[in-house]
């Protein structure tokens, strides 16, 4: 977090919501992150990369002390400009200036800004279309951030914010996200000072600290407060880290973090990570039916080739039309039962029947399809494949007279 005073040093140098809560609740730490990519910027594309970093899955938003900026995932396209004039007028005329980790949700940029004092930490809404402030406007409680807000984070399952104070972090506040009163606060586990910037990813709260030479990333559990340690990042002393945001979209989730090198104040360096170093997309490469037919109640043999370890959505459908075209359209059928895929060979059975149907019903006779798509650790969502088959009419048994 770079105060005012290091600012001048800085610029001269250079988606069923009880489903969702309960997944959230039950989450575990996500593991296993490797860099895969670092992207380097010096002045002046530096300075305004140099604070906070959130995305919408689409773009990517930055911070710095004064302003904002987007650009594209790949960060050379730069979309729109806002970096000397982001702070509101009355809020400059206060002190204010410095904006710290920013975070989007549902259309809309949560910037948090402090003053020359810390007196008056503020979350301050902006249009991400046009990075101008929206009017709307949130101020925290002195008390419980007295060295200022330098991130905020917004939990969408929970319907809440976070934040925490800079030093002598041993306590969560948990924000009602309508109107950022506080609600509680969460006594963590072990203090985790010096926290430049937090995002939430799969009911966790992840948080890039500043912390010596091992610049670590810690999970934060916001029920229960346990911190668990992520994996230190080892950028040595001359680095200060920043931001962090997490890039979800069907290519999978990418973690970027930021970070100043301090022995050259007109560099940034974004890294970006992925879990396992995972970035292909999973791949159903042969999905094959010993039968295509199959009488009624008999279970379907699937035999199916992943080019990697993957959780699955299936889903049954039942096909409607004409002999020539007789899965012309499909009628939703509900789902088969939860499975995962192992890289190579996997063969699975299911009975011809719904999950999400009543216990007993079995498919009627007819053509039906089965449709799988992978998703895989660094949750790339592959290409869906699918198969058809054949549920017979049962024979007549003719009567002996």
């Amino acid at each position: 977090m770079i105060r005012i005073g290091m600012k001048v040093t800085f610029m001269s140098a250079l988606a069923a919501l009880s489903i969702a809560t309960a997944q959230a609740s039950a989450a575990t730490p996500v593991t296993g992150w490797q860099q895969v990519a670092v992207k380097s910027f010096v002045s002046p594309e530096a300075f305004y990369k140099s604070q906070g970093v959130t995305s919408d899955g689409s773009r990517l938003y930055f911070s710095w002390n004064a302003g904002l900026h987007s650009t594209d995932l790949t960060m050379e396209t730069v979309f729109v400009d806002n970096v000397f004039d982001a702070i509101p007028y009355d809020m400059k005329a206060q002190g204010s200036n410095h904006i710290g980790d920013l975070d989007y949700y549902d259309g809309q940029l949560y910037a948090p800004i402090e003053d020359v004092n810390d007196r008056y930490p503020t979350i301050v809404m902006f249009d991400p279309d046009t990075l101008q402030p929206t009017g709307q406007r949130f101020h925290l409680d002195w008390n419980l951030l007295p060295t200022g807000v330098p991130w905020v984070a917004i939990d969408p399952v929970r319907q809440v914010a976070y934040t925490s104070k800079w030093l002598n972090t041993g306590i969560l506040n948990v924000h009602r996200l309508s109107d950022f009163e506080i609600t509680s606060t969460v006594q963590l586990s072990r203090p985790v000072p010096r926290i430049q910037g937090a995002k939430v990813y799969k009911g966790l709260l992840y948080a890039a600290r500043d912390n010596g030479a091992e610049k670590s990333i810690e999970a934060i559990d916001p029920e229960t407060g346990e911190v668990t340690n992520i994996f230190d990042r080892n950028l040595g002393t001359d680095h200060e880290a920043e931001g962090i945001a997490f890039v979800t979209n069907d290519s999978g989730t990418t973690m970027l973090t930021e970070d100043i090198d301090q022995s050259d104040y007109n560099r940034v360096d974004v890294h970006s990570y992925r879990v396992g170093g995972d970035v292909t997309p999973p791949a159903i490469t042969g999905m094959t039916l010993p039968r295509k037919k199959l009488k009624r109640g008999k279970r379907v043999k699937v035999n199916i080739e992943s080019s990697e370890a993957a959780s699955t959505t299936a889903t049954w459908s039942r096909c409607i039309g004409r002999k020539k075209r007789p899965c012309g359209r499909l009628k939703p059928a509900g789902q088969p039962p939860e499975f995962t895929l192992e890289a190579g060979s996997n063969k699975f059975k299911f009975k011809p029947r719904s999950t999400t149907w009543a216990k007993g019903k079995r498919f009627r006779p007819g053509r039906y399809r089965l449709s799988i798509t992978p998703t895989d650790q660094a949750d790339a969502i592959g290409v869906t494949s699918s198969v058809t088959f054949k549920v017979l009419k049962p024979r007549r048994k003719h009567r002996v007279h």
